[in-house]
């Protein structure tokens, strides 16, 4: 394994340890928050569905974007050696790596808007 494919994997399990721990934290202060006025202030809040959404999106195009180069991969060389395009500049890692920074920023934007109602004891 080269060393681009080592990094991808480190940082993959690294990402995926931040989205778990952030997720988990969520749904922990979620049972201290009050939801009427959660709904409320998230109502009122623009700012945190604008970058929400386009963080998802972002992911979202980012997972559709390498689903799709994956396929063209398995397709385009079906018996023949990936030394192509696709190969040479590890365009679905790159895309993996897309995904993962926006997921994870969208769920952090998330973590900061419940812990701003979490009371602080």
């Amino acid at each position: 394994m080269g060393f681009i494919e080592t990094f991808v994997e480190i940082y993959n399990a690294g990402a995926a340890f931040i989205i778990i721990f952030l997720i988990g934290q969520i749904l922990f202060m979620m049972r201290k928050v009050d939801k009427d006025l959660l709904k409320a202030r998230l109502f009122l809040n623009e700012v945190i569905m604008q970058r929400t959404w386009m963080y998802i999106s972002i992911a979202g195009a980012g997972f559709a974007l390498n689903t799709l180069i994956k396929f063209a991969v398995r397709f385009a060389y079906a018996g023949q050696s990936t030394s192509g395009i696709i190969n040479e500049f590890y365009m679905v890692e790159f895309t993996q790596f897309i995904f993962l920074i926006s997921f994870i920023l969208a769920v952090y934007n998330w973590y900061i808007f419940i812990g701003s109602f979490v009371k602080k004891q």
